[in-house]
């Protein structure tokens, strides 16, 4: 991207000391562990202020070649070039004890560089439910200007409610590519669920078939946090007061007694690297606070490993206690998803490109001329959000009063996605035998379920293990069938319609015995980790671990601000809530520096 530049990045050396000189001058105002999708936007903000200094840490390398913005190519993780950590889940109970792959991103701007580009904020009810729990300054109306602030909507920047001026871009794309997407949306009318083509307006109903916003910018590139809020000229202008450190392992956190009680002063951290050993730990002391930017599974395992966490799994891996909060690793989320497939014609798939050379270098071509093509199109151009309680026995949409369609009650927000997919879309890919695939990822939007986040070793750079909690709750199943009937339903009616679509992975009935083997047998993540430090009093049924200002419980001048913090998994795809987060937290700190 950048020919004739480098990134400015420090070496380990530089902005740290060795530990055995502990006592050096190594020091900033602020570090932040985690240059993902938040750290960067968090980074961005602070650095803002030319009098304060910032130190980011990442453990990926900031990786910047022309294919990592291409949104083709940047999406497909299975490449040996993606920045991704892949892992298994735990053995899955419900699954037979199959495990599932896990990904997140491992490079500056996390997972914002590899997901699918979806810009989703949830429904305004979704965040008036926080406030209604006791979340304060979390509702809607409390909310909805750090996503704007954030936002450059490049094609619904004259709504009132939509950014036009924030430093991350998102557009959508109205042209529609393929034919099974337009028969999509005409069976989902023909069933009740309306077309509307902005999926974040407050006043659109819950239940809808929506265009989707994605984070691609005005020249057709992806547009992940680091793009947008960390780009070459930021990082060059502030280098006297951001530092950014890439490809090191904060191994744990120090925390000392004081007299307020405990307090984080500092991290220590390594190069991440095979090879090391004692004499290469480094120690850099933080003289405001440290925010915890590593996402819903690094938050929780760095908290852990400097002994912060249920005292009974520190004492069983041997971590000393230094706090004992058990709502740390608690209430893992993730939207469960299982894909109903089908045989389409292969030239109005994404599988055309697989097979035809010419296709491939046609769209190329097509997209390094105009931005336009299937190299711009990789992902979900639409999105079906449901309330499944509204939905009928034959899957139509009823809605009965127009209450029942107000997106700003709690009550009211939407439990399922179906994602319609011009490409096989499952984990274990089927036989298309020379044919296409057309997917309806059915997802499962506000499960009850959760799992856990727990300590393997005491090596930061051993992965956790970690268990999804997938359907370990009934009422979970209910709202699954919901979804597949209705995804099985809008394929009838894309039959009616003429449109040619053949069985290749679908379940043998509509009982819900076959539905539920189907659940279990098309099982998938959707990679939306959550909630494993919740925003929640301390004491609560499902402990919290940070208060409203995301501040940890018992420890001062230590924070959390990425996804793990969510009371709940929000319905939507998180990058966007993840960057609120992110904006809020940097105005409780700028608001903690003017009081002292």
């Amino acid at each position: 991207m950048w020919p004739w530049s480098t990134y400015p990045t420090t070496p380990l050396e530089s902005v740290a000391s060795p530990v055995t000189e502990k006592d050096g001058q190594a020091a900033y105002d602020y570090i932040i562990v985690g240059g993902g999708t938040a750290g960067c936007a968090l980074a961005s903000r602070l650095s803002e202020d030319p009098t304060i200094s910032v130190l980011l840490l990442e453990s990926g390398p900031v990786l910047n070649s022309w294919s990592s913005r291409v949104p083709l190519l940047s999406t497909d993780y299975r490449l040996k070039s993606s920045p991704a950590y892949k892992w298994a889940t735990a053995p899955i109970q419900c699954l037979k004890e199959r495990t599932l792959q896990m990904v997140s991103g491992k490079a500056m701007g996390g997972t914002s560089r590899i997901n699918a580009l979806l810009y989703t904020r949830s429904t305004p009810g979704e965040y008036n439910a926080w406030a209604r729990d006791g979340r304060k300054g979390w509702s809607y109306d409390e909310v909805e200007p750090y996503f704007s602030k954030s936002e450059k909507s490049l094609s619904h920047g004259k709504s009132p409610h939509r950014g036009s001026n924030g430093m991350w871009q998102n557009q959508c794309t109205d042209e529609i590519y393929f034919d099974n997407i337009s028969h999509t949306i005409e069976a989902t009318t023909a069933l009740g669920i309306p077309y509307i083509t902005e999926a974040n307006s407050p006043d659109d109903p819950v239940t809808a078939c929506t265009l989707l916003d994605r984070t691609i910018d005005s020249d057709s590139k992806r547009h992940s946090t680091f793009d947008a809020f960390l780009p070459l000229h930021i990082a060059q202008q502030r280098q006297k007061h951001l530092t950014i450190c890439t490809e090191v392992i904060v191994t744990s956190l120090e925390i000392k007694p004081g007299t307020s009680g405990l307090q984080a002063t500092g991290v220590f951290l390594e190069r991440d690297s095979q090879s090391y050993g004692p004499t290469d730990r480094y120690y850099v002391r933080a003289k405001r606070e440290i925010i915890l930017c590593a996402g819903a599974i690094g938050s929780p395992q760095l908290l852990m490993l400097s002994g912060i966490g249920p005292k009974d799994h520190l004492n069983e891996v041997g971590v000393p206690l230094v706090k004992h909060l058990p709502g740390v690793g608690m209430h893992l989320q993730d939207h469960y998803g299982a894909s109903v497939i089908y045989r389409a014609p292969r030239d109005d798939t994404m599988h055309g490109l697989e097979s035809s050379m010419f296709l491939g270098l046609r769209e190329f071509i097509k997209y390094m001329l105009t931005g336009r093509g299937l190299f711009l199109l990789p992902n979900p151009q639409i999105a079906i959000f449901c309330r499944s309680a509204l939905l009928d026995e034959d899957s139509r949409n009823i809605v009965q009063y127009p209450s029942q369609s107000d997106s700003r009650d709690p009550d009211n927000i939407p439990d399922i996605e179906i994602l319609p997919i011009p490409y096989d879309a499952s984990e274990s890919k089927c036989d298309l035998q020379g044919e296409g695939a057309f997917s309806l990822l059915c997802v499962l939007l506000r499960p009850k379920s959760s799992g856990t986040v727990r300590l393997t070793s005491t090596d930061a750079r051993v992965r956790p293990a970690c268990d999804l909690g997938s359907l370990t709750v009934k009422e979970d199943y209910a709202v699954m069938r919901k979804v597949i009937r209705l995804a099985l339903r809008i394929g009838r009616q894309m039959r009616e319609q003429g449109y040619p679509l053949r069985d290749l992975n679908v379940p043998q009935s509509e009982s819900d015995t076959d539905l539920d083997d189907f659940i279990h047998h098309a099982a998938r993540t959707t990679y939306h980790y959550s909630s494993t430090c919740r925003m929640a009093p301390e004491d609560d049924e499902m402990p919290g671990v940070v208060d409203d200002e995301l501040r940890v419980y018992g420890v001062r001048r230590l924070r959390v601000a990425d996804a793990s913090v969510f009371p709940s998994i929000p319905a939507a795809h998180l990058q966007a809530p993840a960057v609120m987060v992110a904006e809020k937290c940097a105005d409780f700190l700028r608001a903690e520096l003017m009081t002292r």
